[in-house]
Formats: structure tokens, C-alpha cells, sequence
């Protein structure tokens, strides 16, 4: 039994970084569509042009205004203009970039606290607001 235990642990240890760091996963289609920066600390809830889409393909683009982001190196290993794969797993996004290879945030689903009906993703700590139509959370 107590074999059995540690057995499973050891495989569930091994398996999970191959599984986080494979670009074959699946997208989450929730997240499909363009997202951009909103700061939420100001009031008029005016989105900005620092922008990540991603596509239903897998594929992401980033565009990138780190003047407009606060601690804009929230965002590391992403260039101000990127693209490569992405894939959802665990409330982490991950990237396989074209500039600078694999990486992860943390993301979490939240609706604007000011605007209704208003999707955002948080990554890593950096709140991006649905620019097209969506529902919320």
C-alpha cells in the first residue's frame, strides 16, 4: 500500500511539468478574442492599445504599450510585439513565444467591478478587459 502511495505520487510529480509545458494542449475557447489593458484604478474605464489576442487556432499575438502598464515587467519573457502557441490549464496560462520560448501566468476570470456584463482576465496581475462582445464570467 505505502508503495502504491508513493508511486502515485512520484508519477503525478514527474507528469505534470510535461503536461504544462506541452504546446499541444487545448485552448480554452472562453479566451478567444482580443484583450487589452484596462487600468482599473482610474475611473473612466477607458481600455488602452496594449492588446493580446488570442485565436481559436492556438496562436496568440501580442501587442504590447509597457509605458501604458504599470510595472510593465509583470509581463517577462514577452516582447512588446510577440506571437506564438497558447494553451489554459490549472488557472495558468501558458506560451510557447516565437522571441523567447516557454513560459506561464497565473490567470484568473473576473467580471470589471465598474462596468456590467464586462469580462477581464488578470495575468499575472495585470487586468486585461474583453475589447469585443462577450459574456461575462
Amino acid at each position: 500500500m505505502r508503495f502504491r502511495i508513493l508511486y502515485f505520487i512520484a508519477i503525478n510529480w514527474f507528469s505534470t511539468p510535461a503536461d504544462a509545458q506541452g504546446n499541444d494542449q487545448l485552448i480554452a475557447p472562453e479566451l478567444v478574442g482580443k484583450w487589452c489593458y484596462i487600468n482599473l484604478e482610474l475611473t473612466n474605464d477607458a481600455i488602452t492599445g496594449s492588446c493580446v489576442t488570442f485565436n481559436s487556432d492556438g496562436t496568440f499575438e501580442a501587442a504590447l504599450d509597457r509605458s501604458t502598464i504599470p510595472n510593465g515587467t509583470s509581463l517577462p519573457n514577452l516582447q512588446d510585439n510577440d506571437s506564438g502557441k497558447w494553451w489554459f490549464k490549472n488557472n495558468r496560462l501558458f506560451y510557447n513565444s516565437i522571441s523567447n520560448g516557454q513560459g506561464s501566468f497565473p490567470l484568473q476570470k473576473m467580471n470589471h467591478p465598474r462596468l456590467e456584463n464586462t469580462p477581464m482576465i488578470v495575468l499575472n496581475g495585470i487586468a486585461f478587459a474583453a475589447a469585443s462582445p462577450k459574456d461575462p464570467w
